[in-house]
Parts: structure tokens; C-alpha cells; sequence
């Protein structure tokens, strides 16, 4: 394996985006543009998007004979942990079996993979994780992601890993976590229940894109967190939210308080899966978008 300060070969990268239509990857394929980037899609057909089937197909019959990518990003596969543990064989052979294949392929092709994972590799027993902290996901899917992550540290010497934590955005009607709130409260609901103990470090969208892209061009391999700048209980964020909205509109909202488990989850959700990103923050020099600025690109959105 290759240290988390060794770079890689510079230049112009070429980016190969699996599952560029979900939500991460529309913008980071935005981002980049056709270009730079070529994207694939499943259920979710694009313009300039290729389909693939990961379960089904070979990375052979997308790639054309003359194209040459230096990375490719791995977004595709079933991000919910209830469906995950619903059907165990299906989300296993999706996110872990289908996975590894395209990892050795990547490996053939002399591409570098970049893999998606996410903050719940962790048990959230203490939050305020570093990428230098033991693993030990107690979802289904946090253990795919883990075998995903040894998988790749085994085959490959140049490699990504980046962990996120929940992803929310800016733009009406994408139900991410604050524009649903915003939804529910604009439709005239008077009260919204939410946990008040589960912790995170929730990240603005367009920063996870520039941190693909910064930690590519800034030669990053290795394991990083890409989180946001700060902890939130989840209660925080909404009564954040409803008190800038507040300033704006005149509205009274009664917040019921209760447990993340107290909703209808099959597995037991992690408590505390804060993530630290100091490594991330020291290797690219990223600033990252705290969630009460991006309340107020929310609320030109919304509201102008």
C-alpha cells in the first residue's frame, strides 16, 4: 500500500463517474463536465449518461477501446441501510460482490478507484471519528462498506476511500434533510418529529464534489472523511433551520423530540457518527460550507 501522502501521477485527469445519476454524482458530474467526466446511469436515465447494470455487466462494455481514465468514482449501489437489510443477498451482491469486480477491472485498466463509503462503518458509541479509528459497523450496510474498503486496501496500492456522512443540498424539491424540512413547513405542517441524541457531521453537496476532485488533483490516496465543519444533533439542525426561517416568515413550529430509534428502522441506527476532518482539511485545503450558510442559499431558493 502507497502512505496517504504519496501522490500519484499528474496531468490532466479523466474521470470515469459509476452511478453518476445519483444525487452526489449529478454534481460532481456538473462539476467536472462532459469533458473530463463520462457517467453511467441505471434506473435514473441522463443525457450523456451510459447505462450499467453493475450486477450484470462488465466495465469492458462501457469503456470504449480509445478511451483513457486516470479515476473512476464508485457512487453506485443501494445507500439505504433498511432496504440493505430487507434483502441481504440482493444489497450484498450489489454492494460488496458487483463492487469488487469492478475494483479488479479498474485495477486492469490501470484506473485508480475512488470508493464512496460512508460514516457508517462506525458504531457511533463516541462520534468525533478519524480515519485512524477501528471500524465496526453494526448496520448491514455499514459492513459492506467496510468490505468494500479491506478489499480495496488489499488489491490496490493507489486508491481512495472517502467516508461520508449525510448529504444534503440547496434546491427545491431535492428531499435531502433541511429542503424537507422546508417542504413540510410550507405546506402548513405545524409539527415535525425529530430525533433529538443522533449525531453527525451532515455535508453540503457541492463540497463533496469539490473534495473529489481537490483530493484527486492534490495526489490524495488513502482513506479521508469528507464531512461537514461542524457537529450536529439532529434536533440542531432543524431548530437552526426554523429560527432563520423565523426572521422571514411568521411561523410556529412544535418540535417533538424523540430517539433516532424510536422511528421505524430495522436495524438499531448508530448514535454518534461525527467525523473528524482535520486530514482532509490539512491535504487539500478545502473550505467546507456550514449548514446555517447553506440555510440562507436554501431560503433565496424558496423563497425569492
Amino acid at each position: 500500500m502507497i502512505d496517504s501522502t504519496t501522490h500519484v501521477h499528474e496531468g490532466s485527469n479523466r474521470y470515469l463517474l459509476l452511478g453518476a445519476s445519483s444525487f452526489v454524482g449529478r454534481h460532481l458530474f456538473q462539476q467536472l463536465g462532459h469533458s473530463a467526466a463520462v457517467g453511467t446511469y441505471f434506473n435514473n436515465a441522463k443525457k450523456y449518461m451510459r447505462y450499467f447494470d453493475s450486477v450484470t455487466m462488465s466495465l469492458g462494455e462501457i469503456i470504449r477501446p480509445d478511451e483513457r481514465f486516470t479515476h473512476a468514482v464508485i457512487l453506485l449501489g443501494d445507500s439505504q441501510p433498511d432496504s440493505c437489510h430487507a434483502d441481504i443477498i440482493k444489497s450484498q451482491k450489489l454492494n460488496v460482490t458487483s463492487i469488487v469486480q469492478i475494483i479488479d477491472s479498474l485495477v486492469s485498466y490501470n484506473i485508480i478507484p475512488i470508493f464512496i463509503s460512508s460514516q457508517f462503518v462506525f458504531d457511533g458509541v463516541r462520534g468525533g471519528y478519524t480515519e485512524e479509528d477501528t471500524v465496526n459497523p453494526i448496520l448491514v450496510y455499514g459492513q459492506q462498506k467496510v468490505a468494500v474498503e479491506n478489499y480495496l486496501k488489499d488489491r490496490c496500492e493507489a486508491y481512495l476511500v472517502l467516508r461520508l456522512p449525510h448529504v444534503y443540498g440547496s434546491v427545491k424539491g431535492d428531499r435531502t434533510l433541511l429542503t424537507s424540512w422546508l417542504d413540510q413547513i410550507l405546506k402548513g405542517e405545524t409539527r415535525i418529529r425529530c430525533a433529538d441524541d443522533q449525531r453527525f457531521s451532515p455535508i453540503y453537496v457541492g463540497d463533496v464534489a469539490e473534495a473529489v476532485r481537490a483530493t484527486v488533483e492534490s495526489g490524495c490516496v488513502g482513506t479521508y472523511h469528507v464531512a461537514g465543519p461542524q457537529i450536529y444533533a439532529r434536533i440542531e439542525l432543524l431548530k437552526m433551520l426554523l429560527s432563520k426561517l423565523q426572521d422571514r416568515l411568521d411561523i410556529d413550529i412544535e418540535i417533538e423530540a424523540c430517539s433516532i430509534n424510536e422511528f421505524a428502522v430495522a436495524e438499531p441506527r448508530p448514535i454518534d457518527v461525527s467525523m473528524n476532518t482535520d486530514k482532509l482539511i490539512r491535504d487539500t485545503g478545502l473550505t467546507l460550507h456550514d449548514a446555517g450558510a447553506v440555510c440562507e442559499q436554501i431560503f433565496r431558493n424558496y423563497l425569492l
